[in-house]
């Protein structure tokens, strides 16, 4: 295997598949990423190079980014540490997901008395809750 071969089939500009990678196990390269603007590309993307494989030997690099996007493995893996890890990944990316597209509440205090009241509450709505306040 070349270098530029090895380099590719180890490398990931996903955040979240480095971070299982990394929790499996598997060691970040010496030189672990590199910062890659222009060309194309909007803002900054930034690549992981890890070792071919996981520190105690078990776990291969090149296999478990294959099988990062393979939902055949998954199904067929369902108790392999690498399938609960991404399973955490995406719900955590689900949940933040929610939370962007949710409207916050103010909590608004006066006198002792709380109010919750949502950002975007109409105008008669806020009145009705300051009033009581």
């Amino acid at each position: 295997m070349n270098a530029i071969t090895h380099l590719s089939s180890t490398a990931t500009s996903n955040t979240a598949l480095a971070a299982a990678l990394s929790a499996v196990g598997i060691p970040l390269a010496e030189k672990p990423f590199v910062r890659v603007v222009g060309d194309g590309i909007r803002g900054e993307r930034v690549v992981w190079f890890f070792e071919p494989q996981s520190s105690c030997g078990k776990y291969r690099t090149a296999e478990l980014i294959a099988a990062w996007s393979d939902n055949a493995w998954h199904l067929a893996n369902p108790e392999h540490p690498f399938a609960y890890i991404k399973a955490a990944l995406m719900n955590r990316e689900s949940l933040v997901t929610k939370i962007k597209q949710d409207v916050p509440i103010a909590c608004i205090s006066r006198g002792g008395k709380f109010a919750f009241l949502p950002l975007n509450a109409s105008s008669q709505t806020e009145e009705l809750f300051l009033r009581y306040l």
